[in-house]
């Protein structure tokens, strides 16, 4: 309301002459343009989503990320977005035994049916063909609710380093006549689908894998989303690369058929497997990378969900929504008079926050971020479990905004240890204490 009120009487200085009655008419249009504009901010747990994907529940829409074991933010409205607890307690054992080095969670897709929700979930490793997809189940997404659990059902798809294909990024698809598809593939040779049994959830035994995207050379593709609109299916793929902050080439292509199968074509009728695919959005000035998409279909509206690096923020991943509307060829493009999120992340430095990590657990190097709204002195130290300092990694003043600091570990052993900020502004004292884990 704060804010509401200083937008309104900022204007005072034009109104001087205005007669009382226009002024207060004026006044409150003016109040119903800036809530129209907060009507579409996005705030809340934003930052440091990566590769979402998105369902509603009941009056929530939740948004799963990439993290140490999943990570879970759910809204209303999606505008302001709360975080959960993670969705598993530690990385399954089969997956641990399977995927040598793996330390996270990836690339997650969550799929609803007969009142279960199917959580699809990535092991890999950089730079590996050595990967996995998994699957978990629950009967509720409200983890207040008795019945919250996640189960997990093992290996859904493997890939090995004989294959040319790497079994990450999953989605599922259901088509015209019920049945399910699961779309997944990074680099190498692109985007592959399989059919699943309706039962298990899993693929058919010798079912054959077909390939509907790829690109020659380094271009790389991957995060596949099937939707079905228009008649059409449409295949949303993320071309270039992730991952580099600031430097990521990330964008996002579509393409389309009559069939799930493919063969996939975009606007220029180019074959997706022959690297086509036209742009649905790129980054821009500010938001860097946009890519690995989710299309949420909810009633009348759609909305293309993704991450992006935010150069004004040293390239902190943020969660993006955008909404879709369809051109008269019934081809997506973004609608930018709807974009949510601009508002929100200009004012994304309005409490002093230490960030998780990431990543986490980490190997040598992890990132350890942290806001301050005013400018401040800001001590952060490493503490072992025994309380010991063993790195004093930040004692200086910050001016206002988001800083990042990367933190060596390569001369500690493995373990647990604790991530300490002391930040002093104004009279003002605030500590905030995250756990991390070194694993060499």
């Amino acid at each position: 309301m704060k804010d509401i009120v200083k937008v309104a009487f900022s204007h005072n200085c034009i109104l001087k002459r205005v007669s009382k009655h226009a002024l207060e008419i004026i006044r409150i249009l003016l109040l119903m343009v800036t809530l129209a504009n907060l009507l579409h901010a996005q705030t809340g747990a934003v930052t440091y989503v990566h590769d979402p994907c998105i369902i509603k529940s009941g009056n929530y829409y939740y948004v799963f990320s990439t993290g140490d074991r999943i990570e879970m933010r759910r809204a209303q409205n999606l505008q302001y977005w709360s975080r959960l607890d993670q969705a598993f307690q530690s990385i399954p054992e089969w997956g641990v035994q399977e995927v040598p080095g793996v330390s996270n969670i990836w690339a997650p897709d969550i799929f609803y049916r007969d009142s279960t929700y199917y959580l699809y979930y990535s092991l890999s490793t950089f730079g590996s063909t050595i990967s996995r997809i998994g699957l978990a189940i629950n009967t509720t997404l409200d983890p207040r609710s008795p019945e919250y659990q996640w189960i997990d059902q093992g290996k859904v798809i493997e890939s090995n380093t004989e294959n040319n294909y790497n079994a990450i990024d999953p989605n599922v698809a259901e088509d015209e006549v019920g049945r399910l598809w699961l779309s997944f593939g990074s680099f190498w040779s692109g985007i592959k689908l399989i059919e699943l049994d309706t039962t298990t959830m899993k693929p058919y035994p010798n079912t054959p894998i077909h390939s509907i995207a790829s690109r020659s050379g380094v271009g790389a593709v991957e995060a596949p989303y099937i939707i079905f609109k228009n008649g059409y299916y449409y295949l949303f793929v993320s071309f270039d690369f992730c991952c580099q902050g600031v430097n990521s080439t990330y964008k996002t292509m579509v393409g389309r058929s009559s069939v799930i199968t493919g063969p996939y074509r975009d606007k220029y009728n180019v074959l997706m497997t022959a690297g086509g695919g036209h742009v649905v959005i790129e980054g821009d000035e500010r938001w860097r990378g946009t890519g690995h998409c989710a299309v949420l279909l909810d009633g009348d509206e759609n909305w293309l969900v993704h991450h992006a690096y935010d150069a004004q923020a040293n390239g902190v991943p943020t969660l993006r929504i955008e909404k879709l509307i369809w051109d008269e060829e019934n081809w997506p493009v973004i609608d930018n008079t709807s974009r949510v999120g601009d508002e929100a992340q200009s004012r994304i430095f309005h409490d002093y926050t230490l960030f998780q990590n990431y990543p986490n657990p980490f190997n040598i190097q992890t990132m350890i971020s942290f806001t301050v709204p005013d400018a401040a002195d800001v001590r952060i130290n490493i503490y072992d479990v025994n309380g010991r300092l063993v790195n004093e990694l930040a004692n200086a003043k910050y001016q206002p905004g988001i800083h990042k600091l990367l933190f060596d570990g390569s001369s500690l052993i493995s373990g647990v240890y604790f991530v300490q900020s002391i930040m002093l502004a104004s009279g003002k004292r605030e500590i905030f204490t995250k756990k991390i884990i070194f694993m060499k």
